[in-house]
């Protein structure tokens, strides 16, 4: 009873319910009250004034003291987490079902988070969208040089997209990675509806390696030269023209300046097999 009289008096000084120089219940009310002995009380309130966090006044009573000190560390945690099982079991919740419920937040709370390693900004930026969107995660970003010379935390899963070669040669041996697939214009385009021979066709993308490569896929799938629009996001005249063409090709990022535009489609970068290695590396 008496740590159970110290436990209350501290979590109400916490939440605030207790003001500082409010005056406390006498020994003799609180005794009564809880059908306890005085002395119970008495040493409870002792125990609070060697923390500085009640001051007794004799003759007048014991009162929550205007400059408290503030309950730190292990204990202040201990006061939060006995306050969070008392309420959850008052509100009828069973001890397995509030463990089982914490079990899962703290599994939760400790997934790791993606560092995706590019040195080009462009890339890293498309790379960052793709990993995001794929699995929710909190994905971070350096260049190759800074990750051979720094590394990554443990609470970091370093990837690296299409370099496989060179980033195992030059990584210390302790560095672990997931090397990214990359994705192939047959996957990327199935069950996608071709574009007829008289559409326009424009190619959008802040990376300027994608407006090349989108280039000569699709003069490779016959479209004609005279089809197609490049605009990089690095002019600033890049939007110009995009009103009349049929389909806009670009890149996950790019496809953010284009909201709930139904001509978009979405050239995906990182294989499908990649990504599904990544949600599973979080589950």
């Amino acid at each position: 009873m008496r740590e159970q009289i110290i436990t209350q008096i501290s979590l109400g000084l916490i939440s605030g319910d207790l003001k500082a120089g409010e005056k406390l219940p006498s020994t003799r009310e609180l005794a009564r009250r809880f059908q306890i002995h005085q002395n119970t009380v008495s040493n409870a309130y002792r125990e609070l004034a060697e923390q500085n966090l009640v001051e007794i006044k004799k003759g007048s009573g014991v009162y929550v003291c205007e400059n408290r000190k503030a309950v730190v560390g292990a204990d202040l945690l201990d006061l939060i987490i006995n306050r969070f099982f008392q309420e959850a079991a008052a509100h009828g919740f069973s001890s397995d079902k509030i463990k089982k419920r914490l079990r899962k937040r703290l599994a939760a709370n400790s997934l790791k988070s993606f560092l995706v390693v590019e040195s080009d900004a462009e890339l890293r930026k498309i790379l960052i969208e793709e990993v995001r969107a794929a699995t929710g995660g909190k994905v971070d970003s350096t260049s190759f040089e800074e990750f051979s010379n720094d590394g990554v935390d443990e609470s970091q899963i370093a990837l690296i997209f299409d370099k496989t070669n060179a980033a195992r040669q030059t990584l210390p041996p302790d560095k672990t990675c997931i090397f990214l697939k990359a994705n192939s214009v047959p996957n990327s385009m199935t069950g996608k509806e071709r574009p007829s021979e008289n559409d326009l066709i424009a190619v959008v993308s802040g990376w300027e390696k994608f407006l090349e490569l989108a280039k000569m896929f699709l003069l490779a799938a016959r479209v004609a030269p005279d089809a197609l629009i490049l605009r990089s996001l690095h002019q600033p005249d890049w939007q110009n023209g995009l009103q009349t063409v049929s389909l806009i090709i670009c890149d996950s990022a790019a496809a953010k300046e284009f909201p709930d535009d139904k001509r978009v489609r979405i050239f995906q970068l990182i294989a499908n097999s990649s990504l599904n290695e990544l949600r599973k590396s979080i589950e």
